[in-house]
């Protein structure tokens, strides 16, 4: 096994890099001082390639990887100081598995699975195989979660107590034809799972599409409908902050009505019915239906011909907790329109944008000697200190956390 010492120059593996989230971490990752060399890896090596193309750094290399192969995996891995899995949860527990036995840091964007308590617990075991080799697996690392855990931890670092975190996440897409801004079936595997909330020390279950409010965003986003949504944050951040009563996370904006009357009708079910004489998973009909998140070329394609007019990303924590014996009820919020997206980094939604990025400066400041916790860490177990640097290193690439003031946390 090698050790890796923080600081050299590293080789870093992207599985998925030419992906939509994967493309963002690489076109900001292969920027950095402290990446000598960046794959690019995908089980299909044209898109890989051209993505290559279009980048057209010395850094960057390209490389085909089967990730249903543990072979394969392990061979990509076995010569790199940090494999990212920007490519889907599934292969979570795979790679890190294979990163652990190689010696080198591991990180992913999301838990992703059915069952995120049990998920994460089988994560977590992995904690001395990383600490033994001096490594880290940052889990859960993009936008949400990723900035919202950091977020709930950074409140929590200011409070004596923290009661409530309820988050929310919103999206608003002005097109001429459907926008997907995420993988139709992962996205829509959460749409359909019974959501999670935590209350009084336990996770409870609840129907998809429950807790339904009308929520007043800040400008220009305003009132917008919200429904609760299964999420990682709920299992984690109990088990990382202290003292917690209850934890939420809904998804809001127009266009969840449309997704819940998709689900109210049996579009969304999984099980198959017969039609004329042929059985069919009215979900795989509608999946197919669905289009696909845009690349790169297709986004700056869509802004040209204004097919894609504006998109308003919007992600909001409120916290309720005690400090110095009196109650604290702040909220904190970071906004992104596609405009903005689109000037900081070209080909990128506002979406894609927070998520990529988000990953990307996790990675940075562990190049850079910045993250020193070891073991497996999602936001929440990383330090105070840490958590600070992510908020500033992300606030340098535009996304900036901005607090609405009942009781002020946030120091300039």
């Amino acid at each position: 096994m090698k050790c890796m010492h923080v600081g050299e120059t590293m080789r870093i593996l992207v599985l998925g890099g030419c992906g939509v989230q994967g493309s963002v971490i690489c076109t900001e990752l292969v920027k950095h001082p402290k990446v000598s060399e960046l794959i690019c890896a995908d089980r299909r090596v044209e898109p890989a390639k051209r993505f290559a193309d279009r980048l057209k750094s010395e850094k960057l290399s390209t490389r085909r990887v089967n990730l249903n192969s543990v072979d394969e995996l392990r061979n990509a891995v076995k010569d790199v100081d940090v494999v990212i899995n920007a490519a889907s949860y599934i292969y979570n527990l795979k790679t890190m598995r294979v990163a652990a036995q190689s010696g080198a840091s591991y990180q992913d964007l999301a838990l992703g699975a059915q069952e995120l308590s049990s998920a994460l617990e089988i994560e977590l075991d992995l904690t001395e195989h990383f600490k033994n080799t001096g490594t880290v697996a940052l889990i859960n690392t993009g936008m949400d979660p990723g900035i919202s855990d950091i977020i709930a931890g950074y409140a929590a670092d200011k409070l004596d107590h923290v009661y409530e975190v309820r988050m929310k996440d919103c999206d608003i897409i002005e097109s001429k034809e459907p926008v997907s801004t995420w993988a139709p079936n992962l996205l829509w595997a959460d749409m359909i799972e019974k959501p999670i909330i935590y209350k009084d020390g336990a996770f409870q279950r609840v129907p998809p599409f429950s807790g339904e409010e009308d929520y007043t965003f800040p400008d220009p986003i305003g009132t917008q409908p919200c429904y609760h949504h299964s999420h990682e944050e709920i299992v984690t951040i109990p088990r990382f902050l202290k003292d917690l009563k209850y934890v939420e996370f809904k998804m809001c904006g127009p266009d969840m009505p449309f997704a819940k009357a998709i689900c109210d009708y049996g579009i969304a079910g999984e099980k198959p019915i017969d039609i004329k004489g042929v059985k069919v998973s009215p979900l795989d009909v509608f999946l197919a239906l669905t289009p696909t998140p845009p690349t790169m070329e297709e986004v700056e394609r869509m802004t040209a011909d204004s097919t894609l007019i504006n998109e308003t990303a919007c992600l909001l924590v409120d916290i309720k907790g005690e400090t110095n014996g009196r109650e604290v009820d702040c909220t904190f919020y970071t906004m992104l329109t596609l405009k903005e997206a689109q000037r900081r980094m070209s080909g990128t939604t506002a979406t894609s944008y927070y998520t990529g990025v988000g990953a990307a400066v996790f990675t940075e400041l562990f190049i850079e000697g910045k993250i020193e916790t070891r073991g497996v860490a999602p936001p929440e177990a990383l330090t105070p200190k840490e958590r600070t640097a992510l908020i500033h290193r992300l606030a340098k690439k535009g996304i900036k956390i901005h607090e609405i003031q009942r009781t002020q946390l946030f120091q300039d």
